[in-house]
Formats: structure tokens, sequence, C-alpha cells
């Protein structure tokens, strides 16, 4: 059967992108277009008339039962191997369909054939690729996660077990958040959406350092780092977690140290220098009442001086005080916080107030002393740098945490950091790094260790420390912590 009988019918296929070879049911070639000579190397004069098996290799099913199955079912879908003509392997998906000549029913099968042979070195690379991903998931010593959207876990590997200390059946079905210490699950899916957005936004590389429990109740502080990636049209965030547990014993030795050389100094200043003052003070009253009694000049002089000692006595009192905070050792945190407030609206005139909605009362001395340390902070710099008249601070307290705010009138951000008037140090309930940087770039000077200082108190508690602007342009510095303080 010669090629130029079907001129018409087949002619259109020469334009074709894909091989197109039409054989007999005998298994002889009576068409070939150039995209099978591309394809295969053979040229149309070289294979018109031959047998087909000429580029079908051996370890393909048998070309007869191909062809039976095609007239069978007018239709085949394969996966060959192709036979190049200098005899390299060419992988090829294959259609075949049935074609009848007129009314003669002449029957041929025409074969479409499609190169995947870079498709599948693409899928090979793929399978590798995934292949050691999924090596380096499972031996990592960091522990991984992967979760769904809505924060489920979609699979974990050794090290996030062994750290949690669950078998993977036992974490399928849970949440992230089932993993988390208070406050981060006290509303689990606000959480979730504060810290893993709507899929897309773009969370590579975000860094928060959290509370997480174990299986056994065990709470630590972890550091967790996410990712977003895509598969197969659904979004996954990834997370790696490291347990800093030594981090923060390291940084609560650190903050110890401080506080010790903290209320050091505030004893050398109230024994030492004080009694000094004290002593200098007493000399000087008696020679400005000798002078004055003898009629001698300098006597009004020597009782200026003698107030100017007096005021500063009364100034490194005052200092020492603040340093070795005995209030909050004999009285609690409530009674030190309220004489707080009275002494810098005493030293500065500013109308500081403390309120405490029902007396909380705190057992533990460190976590008090942290408190005290943060609100004392959040004050000085509510005054020295946002210049405020009036600071508020709150403090409350439930069966789960304590909150700590400071509340200022105070000048805010920087106006760099707002849109359309309103204030974005709008961050989640959850989250302090945004509010943070918000400090790090705000020309009003609130920034620097005094800030890392409160950050590093809250997170050695477990808690958190966030800042942010308010509608009714109010500063709010707001530190939450949890009663529960086995780990600390």
């Amino acid at each position: 059967m010669k090629e130029n009988r079907f001129p018409y019918q087949f002619s259109i296929l020469e334009s074709v992108q894909h091989g197109v070879v039409v054989i007999d049911y005998d298994g002889n070639i009576v068409f070939w277009n150039s995209s099978a000579t591309a394809m295969l190397g053979y040229t149309r004069e070289e294979v018109i008339g031959k047998p087909a098996h000429m580029f079908h290799s051996k370890e393909n099913a048998p070309l007869s039962e191909l062809l039976s199955q095609c007239r069978r079912d007018e239709i085949a879908e394969q996966r060959w191997t192709g036979i190049h003509r200098n005899g390299d392997c060419v992988w090829m998906d294959v259609r075949l369909s049935t074609y009848k000549e007129g009314n003669d029913a002449n029957e041929l099968c025409v074969i479409s054939m499609y190169d995947i042979g870079e498709l599948l070195q693409t899928e090979k690379k793929l399978h590798d690729n995934l292949a050691l991903t999924n090596a380096i998931f499972r031996a990592s010593d960091d522990a991984m996660v992967i979760l769904h959207k809505n924060g489920d876990l979609h699979s974990v590997n050794r090290a996030a077990m062994e750290m949690f200390g669950y078998n993977e059946p036992e974490l399928k079905g849970k949440n992230i958040s089932d993993l988390l210490a208070s406050p981060h699950n006290v509303n689990p899916q606000r959480y979730i959406q504060s810290f893993f957005p709507k899929a897309g936004h773009g969370v590579s590389g975000k860094l928060q350092q959290l509370h997480a429990i174990k299986k056994d109740g065990t709470v630590f502080p972890i550091e967790l780092a996410v990712g977003e990636v895509q598969n197969e049209g659904e979004h996954f965030f990834t997370g790696i977690i490291r347990d800093i547990t030594l981090r923060r014993t390291l940084e609560k030795e650190i903050i110890s140290v401080g506080d010790e050389e903290r209320r050091k100094i505030g004893r050398e200043l109230h024994d030492g220098l004080g009694q000094m003052l004290t002593g200098i003070r007493m000399l000087s009253e008696a020679l400005a009442k000798r002078l004055k009694a003898n009629a001698l000049p300098g006597a009004d002089e020597v009782g200026e001086i003698t107030e100017i000692i007096r005021e500063a006595d009364e100034y490194a009192r005052t200092l020492s005080r603040g340093m070795v905070v005995v209030d909050v050792e004999k009285n609690g945190l409530s009674v030190a916080l309220e004489n707080l407030a009275k002494r810098i609206t005493h030293l500065t005139g500013v109308d500081v107030h403390f309120i405490d909605t029902g007396r909380t009362e705190i057992e533990h001395h460190t976590m008090a002393l942290h408190l005290y340390r943060i609100a004392q902070e959040g004050v000085n710099n509510a005054i020295r740098h946002g210049q405020a008249t009036r600071v508020n601070i709150r403090l409350y307290s439930n069966p789960e945490h304590t909150s700590l705010i400071v509340e200022d009138n105070g000048i805010g951000f920087d106006k760099s950091l707002r849109k359309n008037g309103a204030a974005v140090q709008r961050h989640s309930e959850f989250s302090d790094d945004e509010g943070e940087n918000n400090i790090k770039n705000n020309d009003t000077g609130r920034q620097g260790v005094g800030m890392h200082i409160m950050k590093y108190r809250a997170h050695v508690m477990g808690g958190i420390l966030k800042i942010d602007r308010t509608d009714d342009e109010i500063t709010r510095l707001r530190c939450v912590v949890p009663n529960d303080l086995q780990y600390f």
C-alpha cells in the first residue's frame, strides 16, 4: 500500500508537533510524518512499507496484541520504549486509534507518539530531590513539622517525636496549638490566624519564641521558624523547632546576675553613701547653728549647703529603694507597684497611677520581681522618651495567666509608621516581634537595651511582651505570663 494513496486524508498530519505513524493491521508502515522523523531519526523513504517493529522495542507488549486491542476497543494508550535509528531508546507516550478508509472498510491504525524523555528526567530529578528532602526531614536533629494551613499536623520527623514524647500515630490529628503552652493555647484559632496567616502571604523565615508542652505535661521554651510551601495546589507550612532551654537558663542567669548587682548597688547607696550624706548633713547643720548663734558670717551659706546635702541624701535613698525593691519581698507585687507609682509621681511630677483589679498576689518572688522591673522600665520609657503626662499601671490575674499593662498618653510611635492616619502597630495578641520592630525604628528613642531586657524577662517567665498604639492615641505595653511556673 503506497503513501500517495492518502494525499488528502494524511497531509494535515504533517503540521502537527508530535510524531504520527499510520500502519495497517499487518503491521506495515503506510504513513510517517516529519515529527516522527525528528523523534526517531528514520526518514520517510526508509520506513514506508517496512514493518513497524523496526522502531518498536521488544521490551514493550507485542505489537500484534496492541493492534488486536485497538481493533477491538478502537483506541489504546501505552507507554513505549521506541528504538531510534542510531540504536538509542526513546521513551514515548503513544495513543493508538482505528481509522477506516472510505466505504471499503479498509482499517488502519493511527499511532500518535509523544517524546517524554525530558519529562521522565524531570520526574526522576523530582523523585531524587523528594527522596533527599525526605531523608533530611527524617534524619535531621532539628525537630521538623509540616502543617496544613489550619495548623493541623500533616507529618513530623523523628526529632519532633522525641522532643514532645509522642509516637507518630499519637500526633496524627493534632493541631500545632495542642503542642503549645499557655498563653498560646488559650485561643488556638486566634493564634493560628496570627502566626500562620492566609496562604500565599509569604511567611518564610518568620521566627517566634514560644513555650511548648510535652506529652507528660513538661513545659519548655522553643524557637519556631516557619516556612511556606505549595504542593499540588494546597498550601502547607513547615516548622523547624528548637529546644532553647539551655539558652533560657543562661539568659535567666544573666538577668539574675544583673538584678543581684542592682541590689548590691542599692544597698551600698543606702548603707554607704546614704549614711555618709546623713553624717555630712548633721555636721553642716551643727556648723550652721554655731555660726548663727555667734553672729558669724556664712551661716546662711552653710544652711543652703545643708539643704542641698539633705536633697542628695533623699535622692540617694530613693534610688536605693528602686534598686533593692524591698516592697516586693515584704509586701507583694501590688504594694510595690503602688509605691513605685507614688515615688515616680513625687520625683517627676508625672501623674502615675497603679490600678489593681482584685489585689493580685503572686507567690513566686522571681516572677513578681520580673514583672516589677518590666513595669519600672515601661514607666521610665513612657516618661523619658514618650514625654507622657499620665501613666497607668494595671495588674490583672486569672487562674491561667497574669497580665501587666502600662499605658501612657505620650507621643507614641514615629508618624512614618502610620497608614491612613491609623497606627500600624496593631499586632496579634500573641506576637511581640512586630511591636519590637516598631520600637526599633521609632525616632522617639523607645529602643535599646531596656526593651530587650523587658522582652527577655517576659520570655524567661514563659510569657509574651507586646506594645501597640490604640485608636485613642494611647501607647500600651502588655506583658502576659502563665501562672504555671513549673519550667521557670
